[in-house]
């Protein structure tokens, strides 16, 4: 595609959370592109949604994907469906960005992978949007610099008010902490190798059956230690937090910035309610990165199929360690 053309993108799955995020970004903060299609199983919520932005509205997701109308196809549909439809995508020809996690099972993110092999060239991006956060990019900076020596731990939190009904267990893995898995394998520069996942007792505000909160660990192929607090239902907020421990100092994510507040006995500071108020700039970066990489603005892809792939494997691992509280090879 030339920089000059412009990108016509389809949206599966338009009008869920992530999805409206995406679609939202799209029409209003993306450069070089268009929305031209949408869908999403809420069929009355995909017209309203078509209406506002000037889409048309696909009568299913195999229409939108074939649509001549459409370039590129964004996937936002819940995660069980993103292995499935990334490979219609790739095996019709369209470039996709693929929400993360690229698949919920091993089996089938290496179903993505062979059909992206067998297309012969690169057409998906996988939605680690963290990559794209300023605040990251900077302490990846610092890292790579080697100032600060070689690392020798991270320390994660990851902490979300409450999830929706029937969270279960595994997903906590799948889709929390997925992003951990990715952000240190990104900042690291290597692969994980192995982990291990311990349960404190669980929070009075998790469904019965439900173990959350959830101690992560993992160890990166040079013996960085990693680990990763997920709590879904922490009840007073949205926080997420990183520190690299290096040899001769450490580098730690600035917690979101809100103005200080003094009122009566009082002193403090506003929470995130949820991921839409921290990662604002991360989510616009990322969609202008993948539409600029499909103009050949950029000759620097996004994250790919071999990053979804990995991120897949290192969970599997995780999801087992879940069931045998041992420390599991990835």
């Amino acid at each position: 595609m030339s920089d000059n053309k412009i990108i016509r993108v389809g949206v599966l799955g338009a009008c869920g959370n992530i999805g409206g995020t995406h679609t939202e970004n799209l029409a209003n903060y993306v450069n070089g592109a268009v929305l031209s299609r949408i869908y999403d199983i809420n069929e009355e919520r995909t017209r309203e949604t078509a209406e506002k932005y000037g889409a048309a509205a696909a009568a299913s997701a195999e229409d939108l994907i074939h649509a001549d109308d459409v370039d590129a196809v964004i996937i936002a549909s819940w995660d069980g469906t993103h292995a499935d439809l990334a490979i219609k995508c790739i095996e019709a020809g369209k470039p996709v960005f693929c929400e993360k996690p690229l698949a919920t099972t091993l089996e089938d993110a290496e179903k993505v992978a062979a059909a992206e092999k067998a297309a012969g060239k690169r057409l998906l991006q996988i939605g680690f949007m963290r990559r794209f956060d300023p605040d990251y990019i900077k302490m990846k900076e610092i890292l790579d610099s080697g100032k600060l020596g070689a690392p020798l731990m991270i320390h994660c939190i990851s902490r979300t008010r409450e999830h929706p009904k029937g969270h279960t267990t595994q997903q906590h893995i799948t889709n929390i902490a997925i992003h951990e898995i990715d952000i240190c394998r990104w900042l690291l520069g290597e692969n994980l190798t192995d982990v291990s996942v311990r349960f404190p007792r669980p929070t009075c505000f998790a469904e019965p059956g439900l173990q959350d909160p959830q101690l992560v660990l993992m160890q990166s192929e040079s013996g960085v230690l990693i680990d990763v607090e997920v709590s879904g239902n922490c009840y007073y907020g949205y926080e997420i937090l990183c520190e690299l421990v290096c040899e001769k100092g450490t580098i730690r994510l600035p917690v979101a910035a809100e103005p200080l507040v003094r009122s009566y006995l009082n002193l403090g500071s506003a929470i995130p309610e949820d991921w839409t108020n921290r990662f604002v700039t991360a989510y616009r970066n990322e969609l202008q990165h993948w539409i600029n990489f499909l103009r050949g603005l950029t000759e620097e892809p996004g994250p790919g199929t071999v990053d979804g792939f990995e991120a897949c494997k290192v969970s599997d691992a995780l999801i087992s360690a879940q069931d045998t509280g041992l420390w599991e090879k990835v």
